[in-house]
């Protein structure tokens, strides 16, 4: 159970740390610092997790549903992140 675990929360880390950067990349911090700010962190956070993830570090399970929320909101709130990673 926790390989699957580990598993799907390396995905979600990596899909979290992609529409971060993504997002990061279409916006002007000096327009939106605080928004800004907590994708910066988000992004960092998500790739923090990732490595520990993929070094076999166990995962709880309200960790993966933390990103899978995150991942969420990024797609209903931001959908055009996804469409340049689905094509």
């Amino acid at each position: 159970m926790n390989i699957i675990l580990v598993s799907v929360d390396a995905l979600l880390c990596a899909l979290v740390m992609t529409a971060a950067v993504e997002y990061l990349r279409k916006i002007r911090p000096v327009d939106q610092p605080l928004l800004s700010l907590s994708f910066y962190l988000v992004a960092i956070a998500a790739f923090g997790s990732f490595v520990e993830a993929l070094h076999g570090q166990c995962v709880s399970s309200f960790t993966v549903m933390l990103h899978a929320g995150v991942v969420l909101y990024a797609w209903a709130r931001r959908d055009y992140v996804f469409q340049q990673i689905l094509r």
